[in-house]
């Protein structure tokens, strides 16, 4: 009888199975296509994604930021006018 030659594909999913990583099963290789998840992002990595996806909303709104400035100045001022 003559043995019929392995397909390349074939080959390679023998190999592929030697190695251990992977469960031959005799038509597919079980964990050949097996990504792990990507770690947790931090919340700076989070942040900077945000900012490159268009999706960054600041914690302070701009009308805050002037009553803020505000506050600052008249403080300041009365703090300057009591001292002098």
């Amino acid at each position: 009888m003559t043995k019929k030659s392995l397909t390349r594909e074939q080959k390679v999913y023998q190999e592929l199975a030697a190695t251990g990583r992977y469960y031959n099963t005799g038509k597919v290789l079980i964990g050949l296509t097996y990504v792990p998840k990507p770690p947790q992002m931090t919340q700076s990595e989070e942040l900077m994604q945000n900012i490159l996806l268009g999706n960054y909303r600041r914690l302070v709104s701009d009308r805050a930021m002037v009553y803020i400035t505000v506050a600052l100045v008249v403080c300041a001022s009365l703090f300057v006018s009591c001292s002098v």
